[in-house]
Parts: structure tokens; sequence; C-alpha cells
């Protein structure tokens, strides 16, 4: 069949147009893609099951001495992995505590690096601060006024006043 379709692609191929050109069959192309593409989608197919297949062979051939040392170092593998995620959660808080950023902007895979992402971050901010400072409200209550909205807030007022 993978035959047939590389004569027909071949034959399909070789059309001339009327100025002498070769003309490209895409079509046969495609259908020649889809062709190779189905053989190579069995063979990963038939790959898989015999490599299951191995794979259980395996595990049956296996004592139970070595079946539980697998489990254990994979277990253990977990646990080791739970307690540097645990020890990266404590430390990202520090951090964020010694640095007064949020914890989910720090990253790192040590504390000396966590820290100097940090120290990068509040540079980085502080650069783009403008230069005059403009003072941060701490509770929300007292915003300062910037003077351009003076004509705004006066405008506002005078037609709270009018009664329509």
């Amino acid at each position: 069949m993978a035959e047939d379709a590389n004569n027909s692609t071949d034959q399909s191929q070789d059309v001339q147009e009327p100025h002498g050109e070769p003309q490209t069959d895409w079509e046969a192309k495609y259908r020649e893609a889809v062709s190779h593409s189905r053989e190579w989608e069995k063979r990963a197919k038939d790959n898989k099951a015999a490599a299951d297949e191995l794979q259980q062979l395996k595990e049956s051939q296996m004592s139970e001495a070595q079946k539980a040392e697998a489990r254990t170092a994979k277990l253990q593998k977990e646990l080791d992995a739970l307690k540097a995620e645990k020890q990266a959660g404590e430390w990202r808080a520090q951090v964020a505590e010694e640095s007064g950023l949020p914890a989910n902007l720090i990253v790192g895979d040590s504390l000396e690096a966590m820290q100097a992402h940090a120290k990068a971050i509040s540079e980085y901010v502080e650069s783009r601060m403008p230069k005059n400072g403009i003072p941060k409200p701490t509770d929300g209550s007292v915003q300062p006024e910037d003077p351009r909205s003076k004509g705004a807030n006066d405008l506002r007022h005078a037609f709270e006043r009018i009664n329509f």
C-alpha cells in the first residue's frame, strides 16, 4: 500500500504546467506524510507495549527485598522533595518579612539566592521611583493632594452646590 502511494506520488508530482514548469501535487505529498506518520505512530505504540511488558517481567523477577528497597528509595525521594519545598517556603517567608516584598515575588533555591533576588527587586523598584519622593500612605486615610487636581476639585464643588 505504501508502494502504491509512492508510485502515485511520483506520477502526480511529474505533472507539467502549460509553460513547462513542474507543478507540485500538494495533496499527494499530504497523503504520503499522513501514511508515514501513521506508520511511526503504530511503531511507537508497539514499542510502548513492549516496554510495559519488559517492566512487568523485571518486576516479577524481583525478590520481595528488592521490591521493598525500590519502594523505600521512591518514598525517600518524595520525602526529600517535600522537605526541600518546606525549607524553601520557610526561607521565602523569612526573606519576605525582612524585605517587605510579597512572598510570591521571591524566587531562589537557597536562602542567599532568595535574599539576592529580593534585593534586586527592591533596587529596581527604588530606581523606578520619582526622585522627589512621593510619600506612601500607611493606612490609606490621607492622600497627598496633587496640585494639578485643585482646579478639578474646585469645579466639582461648584457643580455640587448648583441645584438643577
